[in-house]
């Protein structure tokens, strides 16, 4: 997704944000969840189960709140988009979708302007 999408769909949380910012990934990085062999790392997120994992930055973290992320996860849990939500920390989710990375991009960002305005 490029930025001036994302400014489009959550103008708010723009506004809000202390610093500019340059690409999507400094506030939402949506990745597809893979198993390394030899990699240990983020190994509760079985990838058959959560195919997507999903980090709020922290310069979106700072904007939310803390309010504003337990809101997040509600939506998340609520959200069509997604089959299963695993919240390993109130930052970092893993998620079964049938969508991709641009449309769970989209739908994040809908939420989170939600959320701020």
């Amino acid at each position: 997704m490029t930025i001036e999408t994302a400014q489009g769909l959550a103008p708010t949380l723009f506004a809000a944000l202390q610093e500019q910012i340059f690409v999507c990934r400094e506030l939402v990085a949506i990745d597809e969840n893979y198993q390394e062999e030899e990699s240990e790392e983020v190994a509760e997120f079985d990838p058959e189960a959560y195919n997507y994992m999903i980090y709020i930055a922290e310069p979106t973290q700072k904007v939310l709140g803390q309010d504003g992320m337990q809101q997040l996860i509600k939506k998340l849990e609520q959200c069509e988009a997604f089959a299963d939500l695993l919240v390993s920390e109130e930052d970092l989710y893993g998620v079964q979708s049938d969508r991709d990375e641009e449309e769970i991009s989209k739908a994040l960002f809908v939420m989170l302007e939600e959320i701020l305005s």
